[in-house]
């Protein structure tokens, strides 16, 4: 196994990881053609897994002829989280991982990740904003917080391709600071330089999946602001062409789709 955090290692010793995980008994929270993702608990502690299937060429080629990035395995997770961590941005805490098969069409792996304990999504957090509202400090602390979350990221070369409000977890007792934790990694993007419209499509999805909690025009400012201030190379003053393109998409979106839940 490529990677056995120590508190597993008695659940994995002597048997086929990929055997174990297929029976293991777990909550599934979804299953596709080729990934499973479900919930399991050992010696008192939970976890998530991804156990990864064959993907098949004719899967492969689709995707890219669609001019997407095929997502094959759990090694682009691998490496999202461990780059993450690596540039100071809380997330998940990897505690098993691996991958099986030189051909990319047939290879199998898996990711197991510590399950993050007292925490809500900021979509649910957020899901009562427009009718009950919330303090102005707080607003401010955690539209500060995603910002620089999401500044860091792109300023870092990473795109995230999945960046709505659902896949950010705040914990419960975020008292005087929020703590967010960035999930669902499994489809990011790790490049030198982010391209601009990689980071159009993170911002755009994030600003669709916040437009009915009640947001203000002040507090849309105030996040381009601060992700401005960390990423310069976006910033409102030099690049309003972006954040127009931004609005754009997620109007677009939004029209298209309907509110985000």
């Amino acid at each position: 196994m490529k990677y056995l955090d120590k508190n597993l290692a008695k659940l994995f010793k002597d048997k086929d990881p990929y055997k174990l995980l297929e029976e293991i008994e777990g909550n599934i929270y979804r299953e596709v053609k080729t990934r499973k993702t479900f919930q399991f608990e050992f010696n008192g502690k939970s976890y998530f897994a991804k156990l990864h299937g064959s993907t098949g060429w004719s899967e492969i080629i689709k995707n890219i002829l669609q001019f997407k990035r095929p997502v094959i395995g759990a090694r682009n997770e691998w490496e999202a989280i461990n780059k993450l961590i690596e540039k100071s941005i809380a997330t998940m805490k990897i505690v098993a991982y691996d991958e099986r098969g030189f051909n990319p069409a047939k290879r199998k792996s898996f990711i197991v990740t510590e399950e993050l304990q007292e925490t809500i999504s900021l979509e649910n957090y957020c899901l009562n904003w427009k009718s009950e509202g919330v303090s102005i400090e707080i607003r401010k602390k955690l539209i500060q917080q995603v910002a620089t979350i999401a500044s860091r990221l792109h300023a870092n070369g990473i795109c995230h391709r999945d960046f709505y409000l659902c896949h950010f977890l705040l914990h419960k007792n975020y008292k005087p600071f929020p703590k967010l934790f960035l999930i669902d990694l499994h489809r990011a993007l790790i490049q030198k330089i982010t391209p601009e419209r990689w980071v159009v499509k993170d911002i755009s999805g994030l600003y669709y999946s916040a437009m009915m909690i009640g947001l203000s025009k002040r507090d849309l400012l105030r996040f381009v602001i601060y992700y401005g201030q960390r990423n310069n190379r976006f910033s409102i003053r030099d690049n309003k062409k972006f954040w127009m393109k931004v609005e754009r998409r997620a109007t677009t979106m939004f029209k298209k789709l309907g509110p985000a839940r």
